[in-house]
């Protein structure tokens, strides 16, 4: 009943996905003077695909379909890392069974789109930041056919490392995990349910393990509210051309 009831709030999220997604501000100049890279989930008259172009003063650059497959795929996040490498990573989703998928564009070109094995039933919602040393992390909520919790992985060079819970086990949905740096800590929030609503709670990572989960304090609170308004700020900046499903990752470089 409960992985039912998920499946159901997931796919609800598919014409209106709420997660707040990071978007990295690397320049101090104005915005409309920099460029914003962007993907998103559009409708292709067939399926959902995931888009990839740079903006810069409104105006669209390439646009390049990153994918081309059997599933729909949703909910991108995008990160940049200190060689310039751009990270991708998104759900592919087949009614079935909801996988992760990654690429990365270095020198100019897009890697072969692949999945990322982690070991669980289902996995969706990832989001990507650039963590400690320069690594990749992901987190995201993964089912493990039982429960709906909040998984990550860091990438060790060659391949995603083994999928790690954050948290103890529950009884209840925890969803919508974002994961971002603050102050040179590693941290991920998302929402689990109380039974009457979803709270946020947060994690940190302290080099060798992940902290006791606790309610969101009150200052990450107002740097996500923060955060939700520039994305909103820089969304109305988007040209008429890109049309996403669902809320399209940013990255202001």
């Amino acid at each position: 009943m409960k992985k039912i009831f998920v499946l159901l709030f997931y796919s609800s999220l598919t014409f209106c996905f709420i997660s707040l997604l990071p978007v990295c501000i690397e320049a101090a100049t104005s915005v409309p003077q920099q460029a914003m890279d962007v993907a998103w989930s559009e409708f292709d008259g067939q399926r959902f695909e995931i888009y990839f172009t740079t903006v810069k003063d409104k105006t669209s650059g390439e646009k390049i379909q990153i994918t081309n497959d059997q599933f729909n795929n949703m909910h991108p996040s995008l990160a940049v890392d200190s060689k310039g490498s751009i990270w991708l990573v998104w759900t592919a989703m087949n009614g079935e069974k909801n996988r992760l998928f990654y690429t990365k564009k270095s020198n100019g070109s897009w890697s072969f789109p692949r999945e990322i094995e982690t070991g669980l039933q289902s996995g969706i919602a990832p989001t990507i930041v650039i963590g400690p040393g320069g690594r990749p992390w992901i987190a995201w909520a993964g089912y493990n056919g039982k429960n709906d919790d909040i998984y990550v992985s860091s990438w060790n060079g060659t391949t995603w490392s083994r999928a790690r819970r954050i948290h103890p086990a529950n009884e209840v949905p925890d969803i919508l995990p974002v994961i971002s740096m603050e102050n040179g800590r590693l941290i991920v929030t998302w929402q689990a349910y109380d039974g009457d609503k979803y709270q946020e709670y947060t994690s940190s990572w302290n080099g060798k393990a992940w902290s006791h989960m606790e309610p969101e304090p009150a200052l990450l609170k107002s740097l996500r509210v923060k955060s939700k308004e520039k994305k909103k700020e820089l969304e109305l900046q988007l040209p008429d051309d890109i049309k996403p499903v669902g809320k399209p990752a940013l990255l202001v470089r």
